[in-house]
């Protein structure tokens, strides 16, 4: 399967990569890095140009651990798919935690509830 790395992961950074086969954006691991604006800034310059040429695409997010920069960051992504879904294009947006993962579901269920942004909440057994 083709992978594209837009983030590679590292200890405190999320591993960002897309599959175009199956139109999968991946958002994996600890989200704590000095400058997540660095990070997010590119995941929104490539959004940005894959709805150029696309309209719709498949967002996976499992992380283990966010910081509040980072999670600043995420929710500005987060709007701006919500926004994409409401001008009519396709995106559907997993939010993935562990079974014992209290704090990330909080937060997936946050941004679901309080923003209005359409998660799809799933436990990763």
């Amino acid at each position: 399967m083709e992978k594209f790395i837009i983030q590679e992961e590292l200890k405190n950074c999320p591993g960002i990569a897309y599959y175009p086969d199956s139109d999968k954006l991946e958002i994996v691991g600890r989200s704590i890095p000095e400058n997540p604006e660095l990070i997010f800034k590119r995941l929104d310059d490539w959004i940005s140009l894959h709805f150029d040429k696309n309209s719709s695409l498949n967002v996976a997010i499992q992380l283990e651990y966010i910081n509040s920069g980072s999670s600043k960051y995420l929710y500005e992504i987060l709007k701006r798919l919500t926004g994409l879904i409401k001008s009519g294009k396709n995106v559907e947006i997993k939010w993935i935690y562990e079974e014992d993962d209290e704090a990330m579901l909080e937060l997936g269920e946050h941004y679901r509830d309080s923003a209005g942004i359409p998660l799809k909440i799933e436990m990763l057994i």
